[in-house]
């Protein structure tokens, strides 16, 4: 299972992924950046908490019951996120290169350290990889919790450019990461190159990018308005590319001609995001918004539970 970017919008997945563990669906592994890679941590933090050793015995509907309470319970307001940093020091920051973020993302990154514990995940039968992009050389880096930095990796994976701070990984500054959606929305050629065959993917942007409503003079929603039109393009050439793979390898005289594509499997495919845009930006929402995003991600999930 594959889930994407798209920072408070990651309400949406959690009410998704009830739907779709209520029709069946059992995930062996689970690929994740920005929201998606927390949404993913907890999801395997909670059945690492079961200690059980097959992904077919897990009590799988008491695990997608605590994401959405989990969502309910803890994220109801911008200051559960993030605090804004005050205009006089951010211009103090600014002018005297000791910038860090347009939000301070202590409440978020505690309530990260207070609920996702690392023996849990070691323990989890669900494999599970978080990626965040190194900014010194734009590549992006993909870690489990074998690694002695994953929770600094997680943090990084979430954290928008510009809006939060870059964290640096066990705290070199010289290992500066943020949001793993800069490079990859939806890691599909992470998972298909690890020899994924059949992925189902929860995306928290409708296919067709428009509307919204933001104010371009207030910098935080133009942030989050230009990180998600980017989001957006990332994300569309990202499931082309798995199309016309899959259409690749179908073809079984190509693949015998093509040393390039030998070892690629065909690829079923499941796409749940919303269709159209979500109206929700970090600076304003509530408890209901919270939950009206998990209702609509529940009701995509059961309609759009099917290989495409």
């Amino acid at each position: 299972m594959i889930l994407a970017g798209g920072s408070i919008k990651g309400a949406f997945q959690a009410g998704a992924f009830q739907a779709l563990i209520e029709n069946g669906y059992r995930p062996d592994f689970i690929y994740g950046v920005s929201v998606g890679s927390l949404n993913g941590a907890f999801i395997c933090n909670e059945a690492g908490k079961q200690d059980i050793d097959s992904v077919e015995n897990l009590d799988w509907n008491l695990i997608a019951q605590n994401l959405t309470s989990f969502w309910a319970r803890n994220i109801a307001q911008p200051a559960d996120i993030a605090v804004r940093t005050k205009d006089v020091s951010l211009f103090a920051h600014i002018l005297f290169e000791r910038f860090h973020g347009l939000l301070n993302t202590t409440p978020i990154q505690n309530l990260i350290k207070k609920t996702i514990e690392v023996h849990n995940l070691k323990k989890s039968p669900i494999g599970f990889q978080a990626g965040a992009v190194n900014i010194d050389n734009g590549q992006i880096t993909y870690v489990d919790s074998t690694h002695k930095d994953f929770i600094d990796y997680l943090l990084a994976s979430s954290a928008i450019p510009i809006i939060m701070p870059v964290v640096n990984i066990g705290g070199d500054k010289t290992k500066q990461f943020v949001d793993g959606a800069l490079r990859d929305v939806a890691p599909l050629r992470r998972a298909i190159e690890n020899g994924a065959e059949e992925i189902v993917c929860i995306l928290c942007h409708p296919e067709n990018f428009e509307g919204g409503d933001f104010n371009s003079r207030n910098i935080l929603q133009l942030s989050e308005r230009i990180m998600d039109i980017a989001v957006n393009e990332i994300m569309s050439n990202d499931i082309e590319w798995v199309l016309f793979l899959r259409n690749l390898v179908s073809d079984k005289e190509f693949k015998k001609s093509s040393k390039t594509f030998a070892s690629y499997k065909k690829i079923k495919l499941t796409i749940i995001r919303p269709q159209s845009a979500i109206n929700l930006n970090l600076q304003k929402f509530n408890s209901l918004d919270i939950r009206n995003l998990m209702d609509l991600g529940y009701q995509s999930g059961k309609e759009n539970y099917r290989v495409t």
